[in-house]
């Protein structure tokens, strides 16, 4: 049963992911910070946190992936596509995004391999498990309604 976004699980998606990145880049920042200082805009303070540039540009690119994820992934602007479509237009265009945050806000040097070939990595690997979870996710919901309509059915 889709349900239709409101702006409050809007907010709400974007600030749980928001949490969750600053979390995880705050880690980085504390076991990585030192040596990454002169690699990355985003250890621009090292070792002492992340700048507040840094956390407004994550913000924008939490943003820009819920509006993605909320476009593609819900009903409310695109009524008809096979959800494997979906899912790879979404995928798409959050790789796209960051490549484009990665090059304006200089979060990685752009003329190396390795940062590059880890940044795939990384978002291959984030992207399997987000589908991983969204799949369980939709056969846990499926399950429970299975089971609803199962009880509803044996109660007439």
């Amino acid at each position: 049963m889709e349900k239709k976004p409101t702006i409050l699980s809007f907010l709400s998606k974007v600030f749980m992911i928001f949490g969750i990145t600053m979390l995880i880049l705050n880690i980085f920042v504390c076991l990585f910070g030192e040596d990454a200082k002169n690699v990355s805009t985003i250890f621009s303070l090292g070792s002492d946190g992340l700048s507040i540039k840094t956390i407004f540009q994550f913000l924008l690119a939490v943003f820009v992936l819920v509006t993605v994820e909320t476009i593609f992934m819900t009903e409310a602007v695109i009524k008809k596509m096979n959800i494997g479509l979906r899912t790879a237009l979404t995928f798409l265009c959050i790789f796209a995004s960051n490549v484009l945050f990665v090059v304006l806000f200089g979060w990685f040097p752009v003329d190396k391999a390795i940062p590059w070939i880890l940044f795939i990595v990384c978002f291959a690997l984030s992207a399997v498990i987000s589908t991983f979870i969204s799949v369980l996710s939709e056969k846990q919901e499926n399950q429970k309604l299975e089971e609803a309509l199962r009880k509803f059915k044996e109660g007439q």
